[in-house]
């Protein structure tokens, strides 16, 4: 398991210098414009394309043929991705918290319990969308859920920015922020699912 793990952590770690160039600039543009949004939301599209792109890497480079040769149970395969998305999830929230911290400090815009709220949401919506993004890339392959992953990320953004000048928007802002940490519970119940339901589509397909 530890090593399906840093598998795909070096897999990801290739790209670290366009990475931490993207982290880097999100950062001074969240710092400089006091919004901790901007930030989230770049880290949350950025935690769902590493994980679609580790399971692109096993799909084009045949990993999935020679591990599936090896000693290693096809349900632990699975885990790995989940316990990954899980890390880089941590990872988001390491990298948030801090700049939040500074910026707040300046423009005391939200006060800790909303920030934790608006998080918690974040958490929420990655997890679900991790949720959908997995199975379907494992059944379907790499190339067709990349379109699900795009309408998926994107649908949700153009529908915020549309409604955002309303006062829905502001009626369904403080929706959920009283509804945050439910959303997280049922977001991890659905994660839960979502890897059982992975392990089946896994082990029916043949590779």
């Amino acid at each position: 398991m530890k090593a399906l793990i840093l598998k795909d952590l070096y897999v990801i770690l290739n790209q670290k210098n366009t990475l931490l160039t993207f982290i880097i600039l999100f950062v001074i543009a969240s710092f400089f414009l006091g919004d901790t949004g901007i930030l989230l939301i770049f880290l949350t599209v950025l935690t769902i394309t590493q994980i679609n792109f580790t399971l692109t890497y096993d799909e084009t480079s045949h990993w999935i043929r020679f591990v599936n040769t090896l000693p290693i149970e096809k349900s632990d395969i699975v885990k790995s991705k989940y316990i990954l998305s899980l890390f880089l999830i941590l990872c988001m929230v390491v990298i948030v918290f801090p700049i939040f911290l500074l910026t707040n400090t300046i423009t005391k815009t939200f006060t800790m319990v909303n920030f934790i709220s608006i998080l918690s949401i974040f958490i929420s919506g990655v997890l679900m969308m991790l949720s959908f993004v997995i199975p379907v890339t494992i059944k379907y392959g790499a190339q067709k859920a990349r379109i699900f992953i795009l309408a998926l990320i994107f649908i949700p953004v153009i529908v915020i920015n549309v409604i955002s000048n309303g006062s829905f928007f502001h009626q369904l802002l403080e929706f959920l922020l009283l509804f945050g940490y439910i959303a997280l519970i049922i977001a991890v119940v659905m994660f839960y699912l979502s890897y059982q339901l992975s392990v089946k589509f896994f082990e029916k397909k043949e590779y």
